[in-house]
């Protein structure tokens, strides 16, 4: 189940994106990086920023036949080229993939960038196609370079860490860039908060329960501080609980549920 938590660094960065939105066409528009380790919120960033920019920027009553596209978020297969990169953007755009569109697939999605008055260019799991070397790597970062420029439209790019290490490598990119750091949860009442806000969101019963000290250090302890851990240990007690047909979750259940997810460990 996919709800909004509106932490301080996570509104943050939706504000970064919905106020990106709202500036006018940029022949150097800017670029966020948004990265953190796998799990910490940077898709429901995403979203979230969708969904509001979508409410600013509603479909003109009078709009012709072009697809209404304020957003246009993607992942990018890997192993990508510029090619591959515009195909799938394409697909997004809602264009018929063709053989004979591949000639001139980059012009079309900038053009339809401009029919379809996107706002915001939002690549997720980023990190996945700029691990590529050589020229692979310098074929994405021109792809992203061009479709920024002649699209004259910002572009946001969530991933691991790695990623603002190789756009920082990129003089110009690096330039135009802003980069946004989610980091893991710290022990006490931050992660005490965010405890709270998952099991009011995941519906569970006495959710404050759940956020007192000796519970909220022990999520804390088994998820290592990050987002999508505690709530993967949160959902898992649950399910440990109703198969004693119960619905409230009590301490054992999470020590069951940390015996059954090994693969909380540090990204």
């Amino acid at each position: 189940m996919a709800f909004w938590i509106d932490f301080v660094e996570a509104r943050r960065a939706v504000d970064t994106l919905v106020d990106l939105a709202h500036d006018e066409p940029d022949e150097r528009p800017t670029c966020v990086i948004l990265v953190g380790q796998s799990g910490m919120g940077k898709t429901s960033i995403l979203r979230e920023a969708q969904r509001r920019i979508l409410l600013d920027f509603p479909e003109p009553y009078d709009w012709d036949e072009a697809r209404h596209a304020p957003v246009l978020r993607t992942v990018i297969p890997s192993s990508p080229t510029s090619l591959k990169i515009n195909l799938t953007l394409l697909w997004k755009q809602g264009w018929p993939i063709t053989r004979s569109i591949h000639r001139v697939a980059d012009l079309k999605v900038v053009d339809l960038l401009q029919q379809q008055r996107t706002r915001l260019v939002a690549i997720d799991n980023v990190h996945a196609i700029l691990t590529a070397g050589g020229k692979a790597r310098r074929d994405t970062l021109d792809a992203f370079r061009f479709l920024m420029s002649e699209g004259k439209v910002p572009m946001v790019v969530a991933g691991l860490e790695v990623a603002a290490d190789i756009f920082a490598e990129d003089v110009e990119l690096a330039y135009r860039s802003i980069v946004l750091r989610l980091q893991p949860w710290a022990p006490g009442e931050a992660s005490q908060r965010l405890i709270l806000a998952l099991a009011q969101g995941m519906r569970l019963v006495e959710p404050e329960r759940l956020a007192e000290p000796d519970m909220a250090e022990f999520i804390w302890r088994h998820s290592h501080g990050v987002t999508g851990n505690f709530k993967r240990l949160l959902h898992w007690a649950l399910k440990v609980a109703h198969r004693d047909g119960r619905e409230r979750v009590a301490f054992a259940d999470l020590r069951a549920a940390a015996d059954l997810l090994p693969a909380h460990v540090p990204a």
